[in-house]
């Protein structure tokens, strides 16, 4: 088991607006102002927890490698530490799955994904809400705040 906390990060309706043109007609990834424009909040919100590491749930994990990954997370790039490996029938069931293989105790999803917000219902440490809002969002703000720092180890620094 590990007591390392992990936080399971989506892209699309978290690090920037859902529909945010990001691939061309061959797959790749092109130059759009629109993408990640959102990552400095949680950026500033993980800084008092430096133990706190990302693995990546978000679609995006089946179209780039983890190079590509780490390189569009930005300074989070450097907490990076894989992606959901775990195919299951639907986001949700795919952290569970992930959490479960790695023996994960510490751990909590930032997710618009239809399915962790219905698993959020059964589930605290899913975090999910409308996309339309992002993580400027108090209520998001304040809710990742409490659960960061119930953590062991991520005191505030």
């Amino acid at each position: 088991m590990t007591e390392i906390p992990v936080l399971f990060l989506d892209f699309d309706g978290v690090l920037h607006p859902v529909g945010e043109p990001a691939l061309d007609e061959h797959c790749r990834l092109i130059e759009n102002p629109g993408l990640f424009i959102w990552r400095p909040i949680p950026e500033a919100l993980l800084t008092p927890y430096p133990a706190v590491r990302i693995i990546v749930s978000s679609n995006w994990r089946r179209l780039f490698d983890d190079a590509t990954l780490i390189r569009l997370l930005g300074r989070l790039g450097n907490r990076f530490v894989g992606v959901v490996e775990s195919y299951g029938a639907c986001r949700s069931e795919e952290i569970l799955m992930d959490v479960r293989r790695r023996k994960i105790i510490h751990w909590l999803a930032i997710d618009d994904h239809p399915s962790v917000v219905r698993a959020q219902a059964e589930e605290h440490r899913f975090i999910a809400w409308d996309s339309a809002r992002d993580l400027n969002d108090e209520v998001v703000r304040r809710t990742l705040r409490v659960t960061l720092s119930a953590f062991p180890g991520t005191l505030a620094t």
